[in-house]
């Protein structure tokens, strides 16, 4: 599967054909559903390319049920918490590394 031809507001499917959500963008091992949907609540979620069982044309279709990957999405908070506790956090999430001291 070539990860780089994900784009920007591909549907993000389960294996159930439930739709999940869609991408904003690719976050390193990531991806990043955009807020807009409904499912969203306003905030990004990230979901781990790992996932992916293959791309469709406008779909990015999943190896688990659409709720296997909401409970396996991580949401803003917990993004945030591992790129700053996680001394290879930053990169995981396709950001360079800052070179600070992690707490």
């Amino acid at each position: 599967m070539d990860e780089a031809a994900i784009e920007t507001g591909m549907a993000v499917v389960g294996s159930d054909d439930h739709l999940v959500g869609q991408v904003e963008h690719r976050d390193g091992a990531y991806l990043k559903l955009a807020r807009s949907d409904a499912a969203a609540g306003g905030r990004f979620r990230w979901l781990a390319c790992a996932l992916i069982a293959g791309l469709e044309p406008g779909v990015v279709r999943l190896s688990v049920t659409a709720g296997d990957a909401e409970a396996a999405a991580l949401d803003e908070d917990e993004a945030q918490r591992r790129m700053a506790l996680d001394p290879n956090g930053r990169q995981e999430f396709g950001q360079p590394d800052d070179g600070r001291p992690r707490a």
